[in-house]
């Protein structure tokens, strides 16, 4: 939505003193920055304004997808429009960089999921894939703890396509792995992932996880903390070359 808005020139302010727009100004930030998920109302009122046919509508159904609780629906929305990325998961691969059947294991590991929102989820997981296929891709920096290369979630050809993958995606120039060694013995971010998205004309946003709960959030104060805790880690992680010689001796176990 906000390149669509940009491209005519329009501030937020403008935007909402539209004909036919019924919603505020802080209203059309909110969903812009992924705190506030989108009505059928609100899109069909912003694309009437901005001129489509139906661009943001397609993408409500991915949004609004029952699969997963409804402070995670935003986040896909952040992740499309952010320029620069930075996650931390301590115990899987990243959802940006699972492959297919990889992801399907992980989701099936939540209990009482059915297959119907285990295929759903691996679907809005590949969908969130496609920002490195943008004109302008993010800068995406991942630090993945060791222990993640190492656990044999569905088995060793699911694991040897997995970090098969992970070693292809580190060729782009705009796609950053390194790996946190176990050795580094750390307590920071044991806690939980995270991610920390920044994109143009919007305050940074971050995702924190954890077992029991998780957030999106813009507060500066939580963000800027979780700058802090990605910053300590990063210290402790391998260097891109040596995170590649990491994942491929891991990849060689899972061929014996």
């Amino acid at each position: 939505m906000r390149k669509f808005r940009k491209s005519l020139g329009l501030s937020h302010e403008r935007l909402a003193a539209s004909a036919g727009v019924t919603y505020s100004e802080s209203q059309i930030g909110a969903v812009e920055r992924g705190a506030r998920t989108p009505s059928e109302t609100f899109t069909e009122e912003i694309e009437q304004v901005l001129g489509l046919n139906g661009e943001l509508k397609e993408l409500l159904p991915d949004i609004h997808n029952d699969v997963g609780p409804a402070w995670f629906r935003p986040w896909p929305g952040v992740e499309a429009a952010a320029h620069s990325i930075r996650t931390w998961e301590p115990l899987v691969i990243p959802g940006l960089l699972q492959t297919e059947r990889y992801a399907e294991q992980v989701l099936l590991g939540e209990p009482g999921t059915t297959m119907e929102q285990v295929q759903k989820g691996v679907k809005i997981r590949l969908k969130r894939q496609e920002v490195f296929s943008r004109s302008e891709p993010p800068m995406y920096s991942t630090l993945l703890d060791e222990t993640a290369l190492h656990r044999p979630i569905g088995g060793e050809e699911v694991m040897r396509e997995q970090l098969a993958h992970l070693l292809t995606a580190m060729r782009y120039p705009r796609i950053t792995v390194r790996i946190v060694p176990l050795i580094a013995g750390l307590t920071t971010g044991l806690e939980g992932a995270f991610e920390i998205a920044q994109a143009d004309g919007s305050p940074d946003t971050g995702y924190v996880e954890s077992s029991l709960a998780a957030e999106v959030t813009n507060r500066v104060h939580k963000v800027r903390a979780l700058g802090v805790r990605w910053d300590a880690l990063s210290s402790m992680a391998h260097p891109v070359n040596v995170s590649e010689k990491v994942i491929r001796e891991a990849m060689e176990r899972y061929e014996n």
